[in-house]
């Protein structure tokens, strides 16, 4: 009377494993999602920042044109005497930070024929830094 004993969960077992790979499958798109999500976010982001930058850059190179014509007309009507020294003058970029130009004069370069010199053309934060990012470790209160 030898009876073959059979485990009690063979059918049970490709069940559990199809189950469990089912599980995997949507628990991998569900993370794949959030991060393709998370990157588009993002991506909106930098091309926000990106066309406000070349909008204040295009802004400021019209500014640079107008102060360039008006040194070619103080250079060709000889009243080179009543231009400043030095042109400054900031762009808004966003509501954190400007651009930030500073032109100064000099008679014609004999290679370019420059008026003026670009000293300072960059991106200067608005925002005061709050530097407060200090963590209690411990309790100051004594026990």
């Amino acid at each position: 009377m030898n009876k073959k004993k059979y485990p009690v969960v063979n059918i049970g077992t490709t069940s559990i494993l199809t189950v469990f790979v089912i599980l995997c499958m949507v628990t991998f798109a569900t993370l794949s999602w959030l991060t393709a999500s998370r990157n588009a976010r993002f991506n909106d982001q930098v091309q926000e920042r990106t066309e406000a930058w070349y909008q204040a850059v295009n802004t400021a190179y019209e500014e640079i044109a107008g102060i360039d014509a008006m040194l070619q007309e103080y250079w060709a009507g000889s009243i080179w005497e009543q231009a400043s020294a030095e042109y400054a003058f900031t762009v808004p970029i966003d509501e954190n930070s400007e651009l930030s130009v500073r032109l100064t004069t000099h008679e014609p370069d004999d290679e370019t024929g420059a008026l003026y010199t670009v000293s300072q053309f960059s991106e200067v934060t608005t925002k005061e830094w709050q530097g407060d990012n200090s963590i209690q470790l411990m309790p100051s209160d004594p026990m």
